[in-house]
C-alpha cells in the first residue's frame, strides 16, 4: 500500500486538491482570459475579490484588450467597467454572509478568476472560484482566534479498487500525547463534491475553530474521506454496492489509519459521523448499521433515495435517481393536499411523500436497518436529521423520520424554512450538530 502524507496548515485558504481514479490528478490551474494579465506585474497587482465590511464584495479583472467583461456572482450578472489602464471593475451590492462562487465572462468566453486561489471543490473538474462573505457568522475568520490544521493523506483503496484520499483537522493546540485522547467525527461530503469539499465550501474547519475558541464545542477531530465507495467517483455513484462499500472504505480503511496515527479514542462513545445529501445517507447507513462504532450520528438534507433498495423490475437491489448538488439543487417541493402522504410509487422518484421529492418504500428502509428498533436508543447518543423545506429531498427526509418513529426510535430535527439544497443549511447543520457532540449524559 502506498503511504504518502502531507500536511498543509489551512487559515481560511483552503488548497483545491480534487481526485480522479487511478491515479490522484491535481486540479489545472485557473485559465487566464484572452488579452487578461495574471494581476501581477505589467501594471501592478489587481486585488480581486476584496470584500468590504458591509459585504460589499468587489471584482477587478486585467484585461485591456477586451470588449466586455460579466461577472456571474451571486445570482447576477454584473458588468465590469474598464478603466485606463486596462483593468475591469464591479461592485456589488451587500451581500449576507455565505460563501459564493462566481466567474468572468470574457467577450462570451467563461473563465476563473486569475487573481484568486480559493476554488469551489469538485470531483476530478475544475471549480469555480469562491469569496466568502464572513460578517458575524461562524464561518468568518476572526482576529486572534487559534487555528487548526488540515491534513491530506493519501492511500490506496483495497475495497473501492483505486487511489483516494482523505482529509484530517486537528484543533488548535492539538497534542499527540494528551493523556484523554481527542474523539473524532467523520464528516461526509455530497455527490459531486470531493473529500475537500468540507473545508472549501463548507468552511468546516473555520467553523470549529471558532465553536472551539468561544467553549462551545469540545476539541475534535475531524475526518472527511471521499465519499464514493465505488472506482470512478460521480460515473459509478449511484451502483448497487456504494453505499455499503463506502462504509468499509471508512470502517476498514480510513479509521484504522486515522487511529494509528492520530491520538484520538476508540470509544464509541467518541466517535460521530455526519454528512451532507448523498454523504447524509452514508452517514445514517454506516452509523445505524454500526452502533459498535459510532454513538453520534447526523444527517443534513439526506439523500435516502441512495440507499440500496428493491427493484421491481430486476428483483435486484439497486438505488434510485441521483440526488441533487449543490451547483444543481432539487426544484422547490410542491405544497401537498391535507392529509397526504404520497405521489409516485414507492421505489421510485416520485413527488410526494410528504414535503414532494422523491419517495421511499418502508420495507426498503426495513431491508436497510434489520436491527433498528427501540431498543437502538440505549446505544445513540443523538441521532441528529435536518432540512429544508425548499428542499426535494424533504418528503424522504419526514418518510424516514415516521419510519423511526413507527419504531420508537430516538431522533432531534431541525428544519430550515424557505431554504432548499444548499450550502447554507448544510454550515449551519454543522455549527448546531458539533456543540452537540461528545458531551457528558444529561448535559
Amino acid at each position: 500500500m502506498r503511504k504518502t502524507v502531507f500536511a498543509v496548515v489551512l487559515f481560511g485558504a483552503a488548497v483545491w486538491a480534487a481526485m480522479a481514479q487511478n491515479p490522484p490528478v491535481p486540479a489545472a490551474p485557473p485559465a487566464a482570459a484572452p488579452g487578461a494579465g495574471r494581476g501581477f506585474g505589467g501594471g501592478g497587482a489587481v486585488r480581486s475579490p476584496e470584500v468590504a465590511a458591509d459585504g460589499r464584495v468587489t471584482f477587478r479583472l486585467r484585461a485591456p484588450n477586451a470588449k466586455e467583461v460579466f461577472v456571474n456572482a451571486a445570482g447576477q450578472r454584473l458588468a465590469l467597467q474598464k478603466n485606463e489602464q486596462g483593468v475591469w471593475t464591479v461592485t456589488t451590492d451587500p451581500l449576507k454572509p455565505d460563501v459564493y462562487f462566481y466567474s468572468f465572462a470574457v467577450d462570451g468566453n467563461t473563465f476563473s478568476d486569475p487573481g484568486n486561489t480559493h476554488f469551489k471543490s469538485n470531483y476530478g473538474t475544475g471549480g469555480q472560484s469562491m469569496v466568502v462573505v464572513g460578517g458575524n457568522s461562524l464561518w468568518a475568520i476572526v482576529a486572534g482566534v487559534p487555528r487548526g490544521a488540515v491534513t491530506h493523506h493519501f492511500y490506496h483503496s483495497a475495497v473501492a479498487g483505486d487511489d483516494r484520499d482523505f482529509w484530517v483537522y486537528t484543533p488548535a493546540g492539538y497534542d499527540p500525547k494528551r493523556r484523554t485522547p481527542y474523539p473524532t467525527l467523520y464528516l461526509a461530503h455530497g455527490i459531486g463534491d470531493d473529500s475537500n469539499s468540507w473545508t472549501e465550501n463548507g468552511q468546516a474547519h473555520i467553523i470549529l475553530d471558532n465553536l472551539i475558541a468561544q467553549g462551545k464545542a469540545r476539541p475534535m477531530v475531524v475526518v472527511t474521506p471521499l465519499g464514493y465507495g465505488n472506482a470512478g467517483g460521480t460515473a459509478n455513484a449511484m451502483g448497487q454496492n456504494m453505499l455499503p462499500n463506502y462504509a468499509r472504505t471508512v470502517l476498514e480503511e480510513v479509521m484504522p489509519q486515522v487511529e494509528k496515527a492520530y491520538n484520538v479514542s476508540k470509544n464509541r462513545a467518541d466517535r460521530a459521523i455526519a454528512g451532507l445529501s448523498m454523504g447524509g445517507a452514508e452517514a445514517i447507513f454506516t452509523g445505524l448499521n454500526h452502533l459498535d462504532k459510532f454513538a453520534w450520528i447526523g444527517s443534513f438534507s439526506g439523500a435516502y433515495v441512495m440507499w440500496p433498495r428493491e427493484n421491481a423490475g430486476r428483483g435486484a437491489a439497486a438505488p434510485a435517481a441521483a440526488p441533487p448538488t449543490a451547483a444543481a439543487p432539487a426544484a422547490p417541493a410542491a405544497a401537498p393536499a391535507a392529509g397526504a402522504r404520497g405521489g409516485a410509487a414507492p421505489g421510485a422518484p416520485g413527488r410526494g411523500g410528504r414535503g414532494g421529492g422523491q419517495s421511499l418504500n418502508p420495507t426498503d428502509i426495513a431491508k436497510n436497518f434489520p436491527n433498528l428498533d427501540a431498543k437502538a436508543n440505549a446505544q445513540i447518543r443523538l441521532l441528529w436529521i435536518s432540512c429544508g423545506t425548499k428542499d426535494g429531498l424533504l418528503g424522504v427526509n419526514r418518510q424516514f423520520m415516521d419510519y423511526l418513529k413507527s419504531k420508537n426510535v430516538t431522533f432531534t430535527y431541525k428544519e430550515y424554512p424557505d431554504l432548499g439544497h444548499v450550502w447554507t443549511v448544510w454550515r449551519d447543520s454543522l455549527a448546531t450538530l458539533a456543540p452537540l457532540l461528545f458531551q457528558p449524559k444529561g448535559k
